[in-house]
């Protein structure tokens, strides 16, 4: 089962209809609980990978939320769990793992085209470039300790990144959307490795 954890992106639930149709179960669940309760911390250790989405709100002025909590917990390894972060998903990683998160150049939704730096599993056998759906509100300005950029675009430099160790990946763009070229086997080359 995948989990996807809502931080409230009008998205989320096109994140489960990409599991569904690569032939994964998925369960949504809502990040605005400020303690795990059991019921959830059953879902967390027993998903088989766990996607955090987008969302409208900044890591700086959120309570702690399911979102950050799990972060956590895979920051202190606690969690071995393979997570990739969505747009906020991947700031809140960069933030709990001791990284800068600030404005963007460009705060509006639109395209944007993506270069690849290092295809690693997220982007194993895709064009080099492409074009994808981008929103910079807010962005990781600087990568944190132990992970490395994977991709970057003229208005972000860190538009997808990964942990040198850990099973952990965030990408600021939505590779959920059908805007986004090749964003549905950016998710399952996330979801079979």
């Amino acid at each position: 089962m995948i989990l996807v954890v809502d931080n409230g992106s009008q998205y989320t639930h096109l994140i489960k209809r990409n599991c569904r149709d690569l032939d994964f179960e998925a369960e949504i669940v809502n990040s605005k609980a400020k303690y795990i309760h059991r019921e959830i911390e059953v879902k967390i250790k027993n998903a088989q990978k766990i996607i955090l989405s987008g969302g409208p709100s900044s890591v700086y002025t959120d309570p702690p939320n399911l979102s950050s909590q799990i972060c956590n917990m895979l920051k202190e390894g606690m969690l071995e769990t393979p997570i990739l972060g969505i747009c906020y998903g991947q700031q809140m990683i960069a933030y709990i793992f001791g990284a800068k998160v600030a404005k963007g150049k460009s705060a509006e939704y639109g395209m944007g085209e993506l270069t690849v730096d290092d295809e690693d599993i997220l982007f194993k056998g895709l064009p080099k470039k492409f074009r994808v759906w981008v929103s910079h509100f807010d962005e990781v300005k600087e990568l944190p300790k132990d992970f490395i950029r994977l991709a970057h675009s003229e208005t972000c430099e860190i538009e997808a990144m990964r942990h040198k160790t850990k099973p952990i990946f965030g990408v600021q763009f939505h590779p959920e959307v059908w805007h986004t070229e090749n964003g549905e086997k950016i998710i399952e080359n996330f979801l079979k490795s």
